[in-house]
């Protein structure tokens, strides 16, 4: 089979593969179901913020020991500016595919709250994220390498035209971002990253850490969100060895003068309607995290001090 040559020529296929599934879920393990179930929810239009553009399915990979999935919020043939968003320990698509496209939704909307013309948004749970006990070791971001770095690839070669293209990743997320970027800096196939946005990081390898030029990023648009109290992701650092990429943060502590939230805890979303104690994410509308990560994926600055635009780090 010929390797299509748009997006919407891959989400057909995509689509037909999907139908299938379908006519034989009752026969699928319990996981593979649950992956097909949170596609198929992801997908149905009304299923979300009505704001919300339509979802395009990449693929839902039902053939290895754990689903994987790629959903695109927006048009990717079109979009002026594309974000890869990476998700961290424990998101899968067989446990959180719904919830992982609808924070990748939006995080579109807030991008073109800011000024993006026409961004899209890729929800990747393209890999087994580990559970916290195994986050402590590379070897899961590495076995991940190979799938990511593909579908970046594939997206060089379907958008030659290369429109502004960030990362952005979470908790174990940054981890496997990290060694994705390294490998890719030293391929043979140039994919031209303009951006990597980091929050509630688990750390990146030393080695990249004090040398972020291995990561093949401009350094003015590397950034790290890190919440105070964020003590999961801080313990995750310490017991792996891994770093951040020190006087590269972004603010996530909230802006009152401008109504923006602070981030509470480790999760990229945790707010829940009618709560009396809400809490907030790192993905979570409302919150400073979120319009900084809306701002430097699309190449904008930061927000800092007290509202205004910061300086790049």
């Amino acid at each position: 089979m010929r390797r299509p040559e748009s997006y919407s020529e891959l989400t057909r296929r995509a689509e037909l593969g999907f139908a299938a599934a379908k006519d034989r879920r009752g026969a699928l393990p319990q996981r593979r179901r649950a992956a097909l179930d949170g596609v198929a929810h992801a997908l149905r239009a009304g299923s979300m913020d009505p704001a919300i553009p339509a979802r395009h399915l990449l693929y839902l990979d039902l053939d290895g020991p754990e689903p994987l999935a790629a959903v695109a919020v927006g048009d990717l043939d079109a979009a002026t500016h594309v974000t890869w968003q990476i998700s961290g320990s424990g998101i899968r698509a067989a446990t959180a595919m719904w919830g992982t496209v609808r924070e990748a939704g939006q995080l579109l909307l807030e991008q073109r709250a800011v000024g993006a013309e026409d961004p899209a948004v890729v929800a990747w749970l393209g890999y087994p994220a580990p559970g916290l006990l195994r986050a402590v070791f590379n070897r899961s971001a590495r076995a991940a390498v190979e799938r990511l770095t593909h579908d970046l690839l594939t997206f060089a070669r379907l958008r030659p035209d290369a429109p502004h293209t960030a990362l952005e990743a979470h908790s174990y997320g940054a981890t496997l971002a990290a060694h994705a970027l390294s490998s890719l800096a030293s391929a043979p196939r140039a994919v031209r990253i303009d951006a990597l946005a980091t929050t509630g990081s688990a750390g990146m390898p030393r080695r990249l850490a004090r040398d972020p030029a291995l990561l093949g990023v401009p350094g003015g648009s590397l950034f790290e969100g890190v919440a105070a109290d964020d003590h999961l992701a801080r313990a995750g650092r310490l017991l792996s060895g891994r770093a951040l990429l020190e006087g590269r943060r972004f603010g996530v502590d909230g802006l009152p003068g401008l109504g923006l939230l602070p981030v509470t805890g480790h999760n990229t979303s945790r707010f829940v309607p009618g709560s009396r104690s809400p809490s907030y994410g790192y993905r979570d509308p409302g919150t400073q995290s979120l319009r900084n990560l809306a701002l430097v994926t699309t190449g904008r600055a930061p927000l800092t001090g007290l509202g205004g635009p910061g300086p790049r780090p």
